[in-house]
């Protein structure tokens, strides 16, 4: 459900209609999403349009009405109003804002993103990737993701799905500059090169295939953030390329269970027109 609020944001989510699709009854549907986003369904909602339309201001050369129409506003005022509430600026003061002084933690600028040492990088073209896999709600170095990381492999050991070119692949759905920790949305991903009909928690999906920029990230996964803040604050703006309307991931190239903190490789994809 979480995965089909994501790719139709641009759409009207009423509540009794997720409901009906997730094959559960309205008010039991409404009681368990509760309990498991810790917020009503409506406020999830609300608030992942709104940190959309910031990455979106961010990095797109899209207008404010085609952000207000493309997170699920209709109407661009009623957009405005509710971009206001949240971040205490509207959203053309908040692209406008040149000196970086207004009072969001999203547009404080680290010094440390500015001198971070470059990283190896290329563009790549690849196909789609059909995967299994576990969300999590939580700090992206929880219990959670280490949960779901768990589920997911046990789940692919008793079904016989792991292979010599398994990849193992974790999608990252918010910006940790952004949104609260406790709200932070994660997939753990298996790939699999046979139908598996999705189970319990397990879920079914395909990541996208196209044009990347693939990035070598060296060290520990807890350093993520400065490999990100490097990508998006150096390397974007100064590459020319226009990010495309896809999640960004990882894929982990060795594991944590037998390597060094400082000697993890993980390769990063950011989605690129």
């Amino acid at each position: 459900m979480l995965h089909y609020i994501q790719t139709h944001l641009d759409e009207e989510l009423d509540l009794n209609k997720l409901a009906e699709l997730s094959a559960i009854s309205p008010f039991h549907f409404h009681r368990i999403m509760r309990a498991y986003l810790n917020e009503s369904l409506m406020s999830y909602i609300i608030r992942v349009r709104l940190e959309t339309s910031i990455t979106l201001l961010v990095h797109s050369q899209l207008s404010i009405r085609e952000i207000a129409y493309k997170t699920g506003y209709d109407v661009p005022s009623s957009f405005n109003k509710a971009f206001k509430k949240r971040f205490g600026l509207s959203p053309g003061a908040f692209r406008n804002n040149s000196d970086q002084s207004v009072t969001i933690d999203y547009l404080k600028t680290d010094k440390k993103m500015k001198t971070a040492k470059a990283l190896k990088s290329e563009i790549k073209t690849i196909e789609a990737r059909k995967v299994i896999y576990i969300s999590s709600i939580g700090p992206y170095d929880g219990k959670g993701t280490e949960d779901a990381w768990k589920k997911v492999c046990g789940f692919a050991g008793q079904k016989g799905l792991f292979g010599k070119n398994t990849e193992f692949i974790g999608i990252s759905h918010d910006d940790p500059n952004i949104t609260d920790p406790d709200k932070l949305r994660y997939d753990a991903c298996l790939t699999v090169n046979r139908d598996v009909k999705p189970e319990g928690e397990v879920g079914v999906k395909e990541v996208s295939g196209g044009r990347y920029a693939v990035f070598m990230h060296e060290g520990a996964y807890t350093k993520f953030q400065e490999s990100y803040n490097y990508i998006f604050s150096v390397w974007l703006p100064e590459s020319g390329e226009e990010l495309r309307e896809d999640d960004c991931f990882e894929i982990y190239l060795n594991s944590p269970d037998d390597t060094n903190p400082e000697d993890l490789r993980t390769e990063i994809y950011i989605p690129v027109k």
